[in-house]
């Protein structure tokens, strides 16, 4: 076999491995994989593109190094793009190809690939450091970057809310049991479980928020103003999110859930009630005011998806009946001897007195 259908094949193969998967962390790996077996490269790393306004940050998802393949999903944080990559986002903008950059030292080259929306705008970068590739080499990298971008977009789609474009149900409860997995393995040690609480790393909070009156702007002002209101209220808590990692999901007609970080319950209050406190204070079009319902619960020692769900619901349900636009968390409600949790069954449904 001659080596241009030995590339050939060994290409093709690392599509169908690439796209045969949905994990997003899997195929972060899979991609630098196919690309390492196939280009001779010092470093790879692979960015996701935020647009803001005009301004454009990134953060890193994986990178490669003489080989070996690591992930940045514990630690994607943004970072402003430096002058360098500035410059070559501007050009790459205007005509949609690589951008080959020299080092300073000319130890080599940094070969930026782009992938681009369906709004034109910048939604992936590949960084590959490298001695100067030739241009079947730059196409062969550009070609399978772009695959993987549309395969993680066509994936992204699928998980999202059509009305609202936030993430769906059913990628909430995949989220939710990857906590429950990772955390309750700590549970059955209770010094790790006590230094946790300690220690100043950040914990997971999940809240359950609801429109008030939700029925009565549809009934009042119609279906349409009802869809706008939901729309308005998603930007609202997907802008007040303060961390990278923060995460909003539509649930169900009038209802979302944001799962967020805090070190302690006081932060995690102080973070959901902030969202309540931005959506009361916006004015929506032709309705006026509205307000929004919270309940919350840490992210802790619960067996199933349905159980951390149901202990937020449980303080929603008690903020609901109790005046409406405001915050209540389980744990203090619980404390407090307002929720009561039977003893008989240990994933429960939650009594009020």
């Amino acid at each position: 076999m001659n080596q241009h259908n030995y590339n050939a094949i060994t290409i093709v193969d690392s599509l169908v491995t690439i796209t045969s998967h949905t994990e997003k962390i899997v195929l972060e790996k899979s991609l630098l994989i196919a690309l390492n077996a196939l280009i001779p490269t010092k470093n790879i790393r692979l960015f996701r593109v935020q647009k803001t306004g005009e301004k454009h940050e990134i953060s890193l998802l994986a990178f490669s190094a003489n080989g070996v393949i690591s992930s940045s999903q514990n630690n994607k944080q943004s970072q402003p793009i430096s002058d360098e990559l500035s410059a070559a986002f501007e050009s790459i903008s205007q005509h949609g190809e690589c951008e080959a950059i020299a080092n300073a030292d000319n130890t080599g080259w940094q070969i930026i690939y782009p992938s681009f929306d369906a709004n034109k705008d910048i939604y992936m970068i590949l960084v590959q450091s490298c001695q100067q590739p030739t241009t079947y080499e730059q196409k062969t990298v550009h070609g399978i970057f772009k695959v993987y971008a549309n395969h993680v977009a066509l994936i992204e789609k699928t998980q999202r809310d059509k009305l609202t474009g936030l993430f769906n149900r059913e990628t909430l409860d995949d989220e939710i049991t990857k906590i429950l997995v990772n955390g309750n393995d700590d549970l059955f040690d209770v010094n790790i479980n006590d230094a946790r609480r300690t220690s100043g790393k950040p914990r997971n909070w999940l809240g359950v928020i609801d429109i008030d009156h939700f029925k009565l702007i549809n009934d009042n002002f119609g279906h349409l103003y009802g869809d706008e209101v939901l729309i308005l209220v998603s930007r609202l808590m997907t802008s007040g999110c303060m961390r990278d990692d923060d995460l909003v999901y539509r649930y169900g007609g009038e209802e979302f859930v944001v799962l967020l970080k805090a070190t302690t319950e006081d932060d995690a209050m102080n973070a959901f009630d902030r969202l309540r406190v931005i959506v009361a204070e916006h004015n929506f079009p032709q309705v006026g005011k509205v307000s929004i319902s919270i309940g919350f619960v840490e992210i802790t020692g619960q067996q199933t998806s349905s159980d951390v769900i149901g202990e937020a619901d449980g303080a929603l349900y008690y903020a609901k009946h109790n005046g409406r636009n405001q915050t209540q968390s389980y744990h203090q409600l619980v404390e407090q001897g307002t929720l009561v949790v039977p003893e008989h069954t240990p994933t429960p449904d939650v009594e009020l007195f």
